[in-house]
């Protein structure tokens, strides 16, 4: 059940709620419309309409549990922080309930840009709240290590956000046999490095000779605007949002991967989902140069590391790529074999475990 997500998010739907229905279970999925689709996965979907924020957060929240009663559900598994306060009145109807914590909610709320100095106090004690909230659930599930460090390790299992493999991730040519290029994936802001992706893209010497395939939402109007006045704008392929599958296609189009998330609380303990998809794609990553995400790339030699405010940095490690076809190749082949280790499969069968346990109980 989410509030917040669309009904074709890629953890909520076609990894967690899809698993689910191919194990049998009879899954039912709140989430907000959208215009996308999504392969048959055997999950009905109730769509709930589209609210901003304040609406999405108080009337939104309220369909959402309306209709997860509805579904006559025995179990509920909740997606966003903002549908807690429904923990205890499901538990009193005799519901068992998975939080799912996507995110280290404390730690985020200080990267937030709506919050300033002024209210960024009262924000964290509600994320606090929030997480204490959570802790009434029969069972958290985390995305990450750092996340389940704040719940008592008897009842938090860590479920990653793993891509699923796909048949034409194994199809896909060798790095350095694809035409040269860069490509992002995913939501487009300031914090995910949007700037610093554009202005690599129009600085580099070897600008003219390719491109930045540029897939995702971006963020708000302003920052088009922003991003197309830029001179790097000229040599972006935008594609706007696109389809998982689409989505596939287009990272195995190219050779690189650009994964500069700013260094912003959130983003520094995070495993990106596009990482281990560029991996799945046989794709050389070029990433920020955060702890995690180092031991990762220098533990499977597959990608560069770069200091992810700096165009210039990023510049150099593709310059570097376009000069050295046969590290590109290396890398390349490296995330190819990586990728084995991140996948979906592995964390379906632990998903799977807790629900077996939480039902039998």
């Amino acid at each position: 059940m989410s509030s917040a997500h669309p009904w074709t998010d890629n953890r909520v739907h076609l990894r967690e709620a899809a698993s689910l229905a191919s194990a049998g279970y009879s899954v039912s999925l709140i989430a907000v419309d959208s215009d996308g689709t999504v392969p048959e996965t055997g999950v009905r979907v109730v769509r709930l309409p589209k609210r901003r924020r304040l609406n999405r957060v108080t009337l939104g929240t309220l369909a959402a549990v309306v209709a997860g009663l509805r579904t006559r559900a025995s179990v509920f598994h909740l997606h966003d922080p903002e549908l807690v306060w429904s923990v205890p009145l499901l538990r009193l109807l005799g519901k068992k309930v998975i939080y799912d914590a996507h995110e280290d909610l404390p730690t985020q709320v200080l990267g937030k840009h709506y919050a300033n100095q002024k209210v960024m106090p009262a924000f964290i004690r509600l994320a606090l709240i929030v997480v204490w909230l959570s802790k009434f659930s029969n069972h958290v599930i985390a995305a990450t290590e750092t996340i389940a460090a704040r719940y008592n390790p008897a009842r938090v299992t860590v479920v990653h956000n793993y891509p699923k493999g796909s048949a034409s991730d194994s199809r896909a040519a060798p790095a350095a046999e694809r035409p040269f290029g860069a490509v992002y994936v995913g939501a487009i802001d300031v914090n995910r490095g949007a700037l610093q992706m554009v202005d690599a893209a129009g600085s580099q010497a070897t600008a003219s000779q390719w491109k930045l395939e540029l897939a995702g939402p971006i963020a708000d109007d302003s920052l088009r605007k922003r991003l197309e006045l830029r001179a790097g704008w000229a040599h972006v392929n935008f594609h706007g949002q696109v389809s998982p599958s689409d989505a596939r296609l287009l990272v195995a189009s190219v050779p690189i991967g650009l994964v500069v998330l700013q260094s912003t609380p959130a983003y520094l303990d995070s495993l990106p989902t596009k990482m281990f998809e560029y991996m799945s794609a046989g794709t050389a990553i070029i990433a920020s140069d955060f702890p995690l995400w180092r031991d990762i790339i220098e533990k499977h030699n597959c990608g560069v590391l770069v200091d992810e405010t700096s165009v210039e940095s990023i510049t150099a490690a593709i310059d570097r790529y376009a000069s050295d076809p046969d590290l590109l190749k290396l890398h390349g082949n490296n995330a190819r074999k990586a990728a084995k280790s991140f996948t979906w499969a592995q964390e379906e069968s632990v998903l799977l475990s807790v629900y077996e346990r939480l039902i039998c109980r």
